[in-house]
């Protein structure tokens, strides 16, 4: 057997083994694209094949160095390729019964630290460029659904699951009931006059009170991906890089602690169990640290 083909045995074996332990098919993908990116770069580097045996600390500081610096991979790629390295020198170990010091494989290819970002949300002015995208397609259920994410900060599973018995209102007040959250969770969210809006726009009038879907498509009620699918169509519209259910969630978060509300509050209105969660808000965006040395420049 020539070494690509001894390399491509270990990596063959160690997904099968994956396989069996019912990994999904995009998880045994990537496993073997990253595996088999290694074997090239071992065989480069060093003229050997990748088998387990041959591996060393210096190996994976190298491959670590190397995806930093000649590969200009970001620490979060970079991590995930380690990732596979440590689950494989493992499986070696655990598996094969290999005589490996994988304490110092693994220690030789730590994850690459940084400094922890926030989450993704949009600025107030691509809120407003949303919006603004919203009114001119004259799509009133669109721009209702966007405004409930960003005025609710809703899960779009648990928005998609509402019926009208979930919805109560007055001529000033109105309640928002989330029967079954993440986890199995029940929280209610009030209503500010820009939900209330919107749900008015959805058709409270004929159906509160009633068990029907509170959001409708063409074929029935609105699904997740059915969300998504109409978020997309205004990413472009509104020039904005991402858009999706979840960053208006986090725009939701983010909107109120920035008007003063505290962590206690907005993870109650969120349904996080833990203030940790929420407390990634108060770490800046990368939008954020570029707008403060902005600042600094003579050059603006």
């Amino acid at each position: 057997m020539d070494a690509s083909g001894s390399s491509r045995a270990a990596v063959d074996a160690f997904i099968q083994h994956l396989a069996q332990s019912e990994r999904s098919p995009l998880t045994l993908k990537n496993y073997r694209c990253d595996l088999e990116a290694f074997a090239r770069w071992f065989g480069q580097t060093t003229g050997d094949t990748l088998e387990p045996a041959h591996l060393t600390p210096t190996d994976f500081r190298l491959y670590k160095q190397w995806l930093l610096t000649q590969q200009r991979l970001k620490p979060a790629s970079v991590n995930r390729k380690l990732a596979t390295l440590h689950s494989f020198v493992s499986w070696a170990s655990e598996v094969r019964r290999m005589p490996l010091d994988v304490g110092a494989l693994r220690r030789a290819a730590r994850r690459v630290q940084q400094e922890p970002l926030g989450p993704r949300w949009l600025t107030r002015r691509e809120q407003h460029a949303l919006v603004r995208a919203l009114e001119r397609g004259r799509n009133r259920r669109d721009l209702a659904i966007v405004q409930l994410l960003l005025h609710t900060g809703l899960r779009v599973r648990e928005l998609c699951t509402l019926t009208w018995r979930d919805i109560t209102l007055s001529a000033r007040k109105g309640m928002l009931t989330v029967r079954h959250g993440k986890g199995g969770t029940y929280r209610q969210v009030p209503l500010n006059a820009t939900a209330r809006a919107a749900v008015h726009t959805l058709g409270s009038q004929q159906h509160v009170g009633t068990d029907a879907p509170l959001l409708l498509g063409q074929r029935g009620p609105l699904t997740p991906r059915g969300v998504q699918t109409l978020l997309a169509k205004y990413e472009t519209q509104a020039h904005l890089d991402v858009l999706s259910p979840h960053v208006l969630r986090h725009s939701f978060c983010k909107n109120l602690l920035n008007a003063g509300v505290g962590l206690e509050q907005v993870a109650t209105l969120a349904g996080h169990t833990s203030l940790e969660t929420t407390r990634r808000y108060c770490t800046p965006s990368l939008q954020e640290l570029e707008q403060a040395v902005t600042r600094l420049s003579d050059c603006e």
